[in-house]
């Protein structure tokens, strides 16, 4: 799956569950709570992007991505296997 889609399923959870969003422009510099989302918005954002994604990053990498952008780094890390063998 490209990152383009990976940002297109998280955006589509962005608007479907922060209020107020439907109209503002979703850029990966953003964080989530630039765009109005509560800690509890931000897991539900992830959790459901994640299950979509069919894709699993653990909670202490996820706490470190500031932004859209780190969050699809690691979510693009954790879908494609390694390629070191």
């Amino acid at each position: 799956m490209t990152r383009e889609a990976m940002f297109e399923v998280v955006k589509a959870k962005i608007r479907e569950i922060v209020d107020g969003t439907s109209d503002l422009e979703i850029r990966e510099d953003l964080s989530m709570r630039d765009l109005g989302a509560d800690s509890l918005e931000i897991v539900e954002v992830v959790s459901r992007s994640m299950k979509e994604l069919k894709i699993k990053v653990p909670r202490t990498e996820l706490s470190g991505a500031r932004n859209l952008k780190e969050l699809l780094d690691l979510f693009e890390k954790s879908a494609v296997p390694s390629a070191k063998s």
